[in-house]
């Protein structure tokens, strides 16, 4: 039997299971994304919450085990508008492409750090921490950027034009929409220096190729919210 207490973990995603529970999907420190079954918590009055890190606990025999006890480790966050559904997104990005139990030290602290700045961010600034996320996602995955070096070796300039050879890496073009700077942008991940309104574009068109082909024929419910972005 497994028994594990008090780990890390954010609730992505929930959704109702039989008359009075819930199946609730976590990205956790330790263990990755699991799937955990909450026990009469439809009826109960104290409601789990997303987007606040949550100390979890849980056992079980089978491989669906059960939500056993949750402490909030976290300060009070409130998330709405734009930036609300940009964590959805991004919830939905880590449940359809992170493999269950496979951790990934990493991507939970910078899912962490997400979530404390989207908060306070405007638009812009929103999509910037956006893209850099996906970004380190797709690394995370086995799918990083050379953004120090073109597909010939040479170093990225930030006065030049590249285009994006897929799975190669960016090709110097004068007719290239993707910009050496933003390239450099991506590669400091620094939130203060971000892309122009046309060059953020770009950064999504350009994770949306990449993020296409491991996303498939089923399209992210999310998505639809913000597509004209």
């Amino acid at each position: 039997m497994t028994k594990v207490d008090l780990t890390p973990a954010f609730l992505i995603h929930r959704r109702a299971f039989k008359e009075s529970s819930l199946l609730l999907d976590f990205f956790t420190l330790e263990y990755g994304k699991i799937r955990l079954v909450g026990r009469g918590l439809r009826k109960s009055k104290t409601n789990i919450q997303m987007f606040q890190c949550l100390n979890i606990s849980f056992s079980g025999k089978g491989e669906l085990k059960t939500l056993s006890n949750w402490e909030v480790d976290d300060t009070p966050r409130i998330i709405k508008g734009e930036a609300l559904i940009l964590s959805m997104y991004v919830n939905e990005l880590i449940s359809r492409l992170l493999f269950d139990q496979d951790p990934h030290f990493k991507l939970f602290e910078i899912y962490k750090q997400f979530i404390v700045q989207i908060t306070n961010m405007n638009q812009q600034a929103g999509y910037w921490l956006l893209r850099l996320f996906e970004n380190n996602l797709l690394s995370e995955l086995g799918y990083a950027l050379d953004l120090s070096h073109d597909i010939n070796g040479n170093d990225i300039n930030k006065n030049n034009r590249y285009e994006y050879q897929h799975q190669l890496g960016f090709l110097h073009a004068d007719t290239g929409k993707i910009s050496g700077k933003l390239i450099n942008q991506m590669l400091i991940e620094d939130i203060e220096n971000m892309p122009d309104a046309q060059q953020l574009k770009v950064c999504r068109d350009l994770n949306r190729q990449r993020l296409n082909p491991l996303l498939g024929n089923k399209p992210l419910k999310s998505r639809s919210l913000f597509f004209t972005k």
